[in-house]
């Protein structure tokens, strides 16, 4: 299978050359094929946020590499790892970051409103996403009137607005119970099976490393 995400060596560092210094990435090389559902596993702490900021282009390394596909991508500008976020990613974090004064529709349409696509354009997709993840019936509800398990799925609908080739996904059961935790994943399940997506999703939660397809363990910044 081909390899959509790499990474060679890569260290990620905070306050170097100070009392403060934390390596909280390690010396990491990992594959992730395109198509699977990969789970970085291990307790608070060992490092599984900060190496999805590097492979989702959120933050750069210390030293090493990452590549998404053949391309080097921790070395390019700024401005060009926007257009790759943008173009080739989607985030579900473990806050939804959702508007509160919004509506379902129009919090998913939101990301294709800061490009140069009309409004009825944005909100039509953005309808066709939600009712993807069964929320037809939610679609001018406001924030506050859904459910936890509700705003989930409003977060990966608004994840897949920009048809991404790599859904990054951080603790994404953290603030539901195992019910809703399992209608979520059979969700991504279902995703990944029609749109050939590659998943790649920090969690502690044992039910979420068992429903990957490809574990990587970390603690204390290293991949054990």
């Amino acid at each position: 299978m081909t390899v959509v995400i790499r990474t060679e060596n890569v260290w990620k560092t905070y306050s170097q050359g100070t009392p403060r210094q934390v390596d909280a990435v390690k010396d990491v090389t990992i594959e992730i094929e395109e198509g699977t559902i990969a789970a970085l596993g291990g307790p608070s702490g060992s490092g599984k946020s900060t190496a999805l900021s590097l492979i989702g282009l959120l933050t750069r390394p210390s030293k090493g590499k990452v590549f998404l596909g053949n391309d080097e991508v921790s070395g390019l500008s700024e401005v060009f790892r926007t257009k790759m976020r943008r173009d080739t990613i989607g985030f579900i974090f473990q806050t939804q970051y959702l508007i509160p004064q919004l509506t379902a529709i129009e919090n998913v349409a939101l990301p294709l409103l800061c490009t140069d696509t009309s409004r009825s354009e944005a909100e039509k997709k953005a309808r066709e996403r939600l009712i993807s993840v069964d929320m037809d019936h939610r679609l001018d509800f406001r924030v506050a009137q859904l459910s936890g398990g509700e705003l989930q799925r409003v977060s990966i609908a608004r994840a897949l607005m920009n048809n991404p080739r790599i859904l990054i996904a951080d603790e994404p059961s953290s603030s539901i119970d195992e019910a809703l935790t399992m209608e979520l994943l059979n969700t991504l399940r279902t995703m990944v099976d029609e749109e050939g997506m590659t998943v790649v999703v920090a969690s502690h939660d044992p039910m979420v490393l068992e429903w990957a397809d490809v574990r990587h363990l970390m603690h204390d910044g290293q991949i054990v």
